[in-house]
């Protein structure tokens, strides 16, 4: 993994993005600190599949703590639509 100053990475883009099409992820910097980071887009598709099956996970348990079933889910959505 790089780390390149956000002013490197201005000068250097062309260069940076090569290296990221070749699978290597970069850290950019600001005054020391680490602001954002560059990935394969693979990489970062996959991550995001990750996070949606994380969050549907929290919206399943919040649902069974309420005590809401997929079926009342459904049918309220039915409802919904039908009365549009």
């Amino acid at each position: 993994m790089l780390t390149i100053n956000v002013t490197q990475a201005k000068e250097q883009f062309l260069e940076i993005i090569r290296q990221v099409e070749d699978w290597e992820s970069v850290v950019l910097e600001k005054r020391g600190k680490p602001v954002a980071a560059l990935l394969p887009y693979e990489e970062y598709a996959s991550l995001r599949r990750i996070k949606n099956f994380l969050d549907m996970q929290e919206l399943s348990a919040a649902l069974k703590d309420a005590g809401i079933t997929a079926k009342e889910i459904y049918q309220d959505s039915r409802k919904e639509l039908e009365t549009r």
